[in-house]
């Protein structure tokens, strides 16, 4: 951590940019592949932001252990995710990728699920087969054609930086290290339980998506959900329209 002091503009200045605050946060999982992608995506993004703020984020990989220093752990580890939790303490863990509902309605203190649940997904596609019992879909956390409230411009973002469409997996990366790094450009002075704090209570969390994301009680992150063709092609959005409870409509809430 470098500290600055506005007697020493001119020497910072020429030094680069100035970094009060320097945050870890460690990654589990792949060392390739859509999620990372997503996550270093939406790092490099929150530094830009962070810049002007004297906030820098560090991704780092772990292993077996989480870094002391590390105040998130962002996991793509698929059936592991109790344990990293158990080892985290109170540094919030966000699992990327592993749709298990046993997992929600374990009702783990530090972890949050970005990835939709199982039931999310499952629901979702009930809506859609009520409104359109002709044309079967699936649904998604994201789709690389999603163009409204700025997703144009993260698809093309993520094209353009990796040679490859964004997908759920990483959708949920980037969005992980941008509400990680939306929460601590606003509260530089947090710490693991704070920042865990601030994410559980935070309700107007932007995905791209439309509508404000935020976590339930289970940790299970309220967005809405694309629909997929059999072809691959973008067919609308979830909750459909008029769906009782809107984003609730899409999931349980087995810890509240």
């Amino acid at each position: 951590m470098r500290m600055c002091f506005a007697t020493a503009v001119v020497v910072a200045l020429a030094a680069g940019p100035c970094v009060a605050a320097e945050f870890t946060l460690a990654y589990v999982g792949p060392s390739g592949g859509a999620t990372v992608n997503g996550l270093r995506l939406g790092v490099d993004e929150s530094n830009v932001q962070g810049e002007f703020l004297g906030v820098k984020l560090t991704l780092v990989p772990a292993g077996g252990e989480v870094p002391e220093g590390a105040i998130a752990v962002l996991a793509d580890a698929p059936g592991k995710v109790r344990e990293i939790a158990g080892r985290a303490g109170s540094r919030p863990v966000f699992n990327l990728t592993d749709t298990n509902d046993a997992l929600r309605s374990a009702c783990l203190p530090n972890v949050l699920h970005v990835i939709p649940s199982d039931a999310m997904l499952a629901d979702a596609v009930g809506q859609w087969s009520g409104a359109n019992p002709d044309r079967p879909a699936t649904a998604a956390a994201w789709h690389h054609k999603a163009v409204k409230f700025a997703a144009r411009d993260l698809n093309r973002r993520f094209l353009d930086r990796f040679g490859t469409p964004m997908d759920g997996q990483a959708w949920a990366g980037w969005f992980a290290a941008r509400a990680v790094g939306d929460t601590l450009m606003r509260e530089p002075g947090a710490g693991p339980r704070e920042l865990l704090a601030a994410l559980k209570g935070a309700d107007g969390l932007d995905g791209q998506k439309g509508d404000p994301h935020s976590f339930r009680a289970s940790g299970q992150l309220r967005q809405g959900l694309v629909f997929v063709s059999p072809d691959g092609d973008l067919l609308g959005e979830a909750p459909v329209r008029g769906a009782p409870g809107g984003l609730d409509s899409l999931g349980n809430s087995p810890c509240e």
